[in-house]
């Protein structure tokens, strides 16, 4: 089976890491550029300042809550958030992690999402968390893929949850026990 991963050409310059304060103004310009693709976020835009951004790392809740960054010579290619379900306000929720994930068009189907879902369930069993959640439009096959390739399944499914352009795609609900 043909791997659908490139690595990038200097694997070296490639970093996975906890995201720290000066790391605002680049993941802010990630999510705003994946957000502008109309195709993988439900916002177009990141109506997040840099300095809330920076706050949010800042006050970051370490033991339960995780930002990672992929860095790229410096700069932001990729972004993992792993946070409490429903911010973790039940202790009904305490045992379920929410990921989001983006990363930057040009550096795409390198295995960069791969090395962040790696560190994320790492940090996240290593934590407690029993189960990983997450939601994915139905159209991005190529994250669903990589969601499976980490055992992944779909829960569930709510159709025709969005419009992008004339098309109506469903939201799929994905789960994973640790």
């Amino acid at each position: 089976m043909l791997s659908l991963f490139k690595r990038p050409k200097s694997e070296s310059q490639l970093i996975i890491r906890e995201a720290k304060i000066k790391d605002a103004r680049g993941i802010i310009k990630l999510l705003n550029s994946v957000g502008r693709e109309k195709l993988y976020m439900v916002s177009e835009s990141f109506n997040w300042t840099e300095e809330e951004e920076r706050q949010l790392i800042k006050n970051l809740d370490r033991t339960k809550d995780l930002i990672l960054v992929a860095d790229y010579g410096g700069e932001i290619v990729g972004c993992l958030t792993l946070f409490r379900y429903y911010g973790g306000r039940s202790p009904k929720v305490q045992h379920i992690g929410e990921i989001g994930i983006s990363v930057d068009a040009r550096f795409r189907n390198m295995g960069i999402g791969t090395k962040l879902f790696e560190e994320a369930i790492n940090w996240a069993k290593s934590r407690g968390y029993e189960k990983l959640s997450l939601s994915v439009f139905s159209t991005n096959e190529v994250a669903i893929h990589l969601y499976k390739k980490f055992g992944f399944v779909e829960e569930g499914r709510r159709k025709k949850q969005f419009k992008i352009g004339d098309e109506y795609v469903d939201e799929v609900l994905m789960g994973l026990f640790l």
